[in-house]
């Protein structure tokens, strides 16, 4: 596992696994990884801390890159690090590529990373009654 500083040639998007699992409707890692593919056609990590499973899309960054998420999908960049593992692996235990970047500077475009983000909000919302409604 190498730790590789953010911000110089891309960034990540670090997204709640529950996110992601409403998103494509299941847990299972092999559909996950189907989902990710087809909707994102980049990179992706998956750690699971011990707060649960997170997801960290990598995307490109420049002066001037905006980012629409909220506190829990934060866009990391510049100060922060990420332990990248190394390329063939691609399945637990730790870290691991859900998607393994394919060629130089590919990356999941943020508009993406976005749109899958409130897809997962959207399945949670659909999902959750609001409080007091149980």
């Amino acid at each position: 596992m190498a730790l590789l500083p953010l911000g110089h040639r891309f960034a990540a998007v670090r997204v709640p696994g529950v996110l992601v699992h409403a998103a494509a409707g299941t847990d299972m890692p092999e559909q996950v990884a189907d989902m990710l593919r087809a909707v994102l056609d980049g990179p992706v990590i998956h750690d699971h801390l011990s707060a649960g499973p997170v997801y960290y899309a990598l995307v490109a960054y420049g002066r001037g890159t905006s980012w629409w998420g909220a506190d829990d999908t934060p866009l990391l960049t510049t100060g922060s690090y990420l332990g990248v593992p190394v390329l063939h692996r691609i399945a637990p235990p730790g870290t691991y590529w859900v998607i393994p970047p394919r060629y130089r500077n590919d990356l999941c475009s943020r508009e993406a990373v976005f749109d899958l983000i409130l897809k997962g909000r959207r399945q949670l919302r659909a999902v959750t009654p609001p409080p007091g409604r149980a």
